[in-house]
């Protein structure tokens, strides 16, 4: 197994999960082929010296990170580590050229200026093979404003001791009790939106942004300076009494004990024809020392009621990690829940696909899943309600379902167990096979990297590329479009739909166990 396998499973043992769950079938599931042990070809033997290379590190272990607020908070603060290094150092997450390298990352806790202190007990004197510059590398993401001196860091943090939450504190979107901060300290949450544009915005998320590096694999930045972008900022507050908490919540004072910047959002607003909205979640954060405590959650939410306050048709996501996906669905799923014409479907299907018999499920004379189809009221109230978009709706409306069946116990190789389990399958058909994503009746659809216009006086038209349609000819059996793609390397679309089918039963388990209804 490699580093970043290793991780990915670290990350989802983390949010818990179990096996897949016995859901037997009369409508046949391709079969998982269990993976076999690769043969990967033999790296080339290491030398005595690579092998016990004392020069380099990992960078994990070499990096720490500690959000503070005074001097003294620079020993005392709790230092977190990375989850990935590689986006930053070298790809094999290793640092060259140093015994013993330490690399502290102090940074203030409300408005994450940075100090960087780097600590060895050697270093390579190589003039050819010379050591990894480690501030640069940071410095390339954290910004020129980087520190590298520690008394300068520290009079940064007096300076800014009564520094406000920028640009007037925003618009204040969600407000709730924040939960694990000790049971003798009291502290809000407030979640406030920001245009992300804003010149005293986009400084203070430059400066805390690196985080997504460091703890999401892939991440990558967003262009400030387009207006479409929305910052949702999860700001913590401690306080002592009542009125100072009406304060901190009305935007007259962020405390008087320090505030810190949570976790973070940014959403980005496109156009749908002709006269509409939609958002996409694209970066979500929660630093380390504030993890587990509701947040994640709540920045879901948040973004939910900014959705419906700028009328927003629906709310997408941009590539979920698996851990943001079951939250996303835990959350949706609750809330749908909660919407009494939503439960009512969702039994009224019940009993319907109650009603199916073995006979149907052995002649086949219709789709068995129409039983459970979502009702067309559900989308729209889902949509308009919910700011949910149609595959996320699929998704929940198929685990309210399963999580109805479970309670209710319902046979798991009852005819309405093939139902669903038809119903599945035929939406991870359409969402992941390929072949099924190109047709078209009878036409297939497949697009090409060949550049349509890369000449001629056409060149800035030199994004567009070209694509290939083939048609069935008439009388041809079936009515298929030839397919172009053979070869070894074509992956079996049966096995492709058996993972995906493995993989959503898996997580149906899991969220039967997370999302009570």
């Amino acid at each position: 197994m490699d580093a970043q396998e290793a991780k990915r499973r670290k990350l989802e043992a983390k949010m818990g999960g179990g096996p897949p769950p016995s859901f037997p079938s009369a409508v046949p599931v391709p079969a998982r082929k269990e993976p076999q042990p690769s043969q990967p070809k033999a790296p080339p033997p290491a030398t005595a010296a690579e092998e016990a290379d004392p020069f380099v590190c990992d960078a994990n272990d070499a990096v720490s990170f500690r959000l503070v607020r005074t001097a003294a908070d620079m020993a005392t603060a709790e230092p977190f580590e990375p989850e990935f290094t590689h986006q930053v150092f070298r790809e094999d997450e290793t640092i060259f050229g140093y015994k013993e390298l330490r690399i502290d990352i102090f940074q203030s806790a409300h408005l994450f200026k940075t100090y960087v202190k780097v600590r060895f007990a050697e270093k390579v004197k190589s003039t050819l093979n010379p050591a990894d510059d480690v501030i640069e590398a940071l410095r390339a993401h954290f910004g020129e404003e980087m520190m590298t001196d520690e008394k300068t860091f520290l009079s940064t943090l007096e300076a800014d001791k009564d520094a406000r939450v920028p640009a007037g504190g925003g618009d204040v979107v969600a407000v709730a009790d924040a939960t694990g901060v000790g049971d003798d300290v009291k502290a809000v949450d407030v979640i406030r939106a920001f245009r992300l544009s804003d010149a005293a915005v986009y400084p203070w998320h430059a400066r805390f942004e690196p985080l997504i590096l460091f703890f999401i694999d892939g991440a990558s930045a967003v262009d400030s300076e387009d207006d479409n972008w929305t910052l949702l900022c999860a700001t913590r507050h401690v306080y002592t009494s009542d009125a100072e908490r009406d304060a901190i919540v009305s935007g007259a004072s962020d405390g008087n004990h320090g505030w810190s910047t949570a976790a973070f959002a940014t959403i980005y607003e496109f156009f749908q024809y002709p006269d509409k909205k939609r958002a996409r979640l694209s970066q979500i954060v929660v630093a380390p020392p504030f993890q587990r405590q509701g947040l994640g959650s709540a920045l879901l939410s948040a973004t939910r009621a900014l959705a419906t306050k700028r009328s927003f048709v629906d709310v997408t996501v941009e590539d979920p990690t698996p851990q943001l996906q079951r939250l996303r669905d835990v959350g949706d799923v609750r809330a749908l829940w909660s919407l009494p014409s939503v439960a009512a479907a969702v039994r009224a299907a019940a009993v319907a696909a109650s009603k199916l018999s073995r006979e149907d499920v052995e002649k086949e004379k219709a789709p068995l899943c129409l039983a459970l189809q979502c009702p067309t009221s559900v989308k729209n109230e889902a949509r308009d309600v919910l700011k949910l978009c149609a595959p996320q709706l699929a998704r929940c409306w198929e685990a309210l379902l399963f999580l109805f069946a479970k309670k209710s116990g319902a046979p798991e190789d009852s005819p309405a167990a093939a139902a669903f389990t038809e119903l599945v399958v035929r939406r991870l058909r359409r969402q992941h096979c390929a072949d099924a994503q190109r047709d078209a009746g009878a036409k297939r659809v497949y697009h090409s990297d060949v550049a349509l216009f890369a000449s001629g006086g056409n060149e800035h038209l030199a994004a567009e590329k070209a694509f290939v349609m083939t048609k069935a000819k008439k009388g041809r059996a079936g009515g298929q479009a030839p397919d172009l793609e053979e070869g070894e390397d074509k992956q079996d679309p049966a096995e492709v739909l058996a993972e995906y089918f493995h993989e959503t039963m898996s997580n149906l388990a899991w969220l039967a166990s997370a999302a009570k209804i």
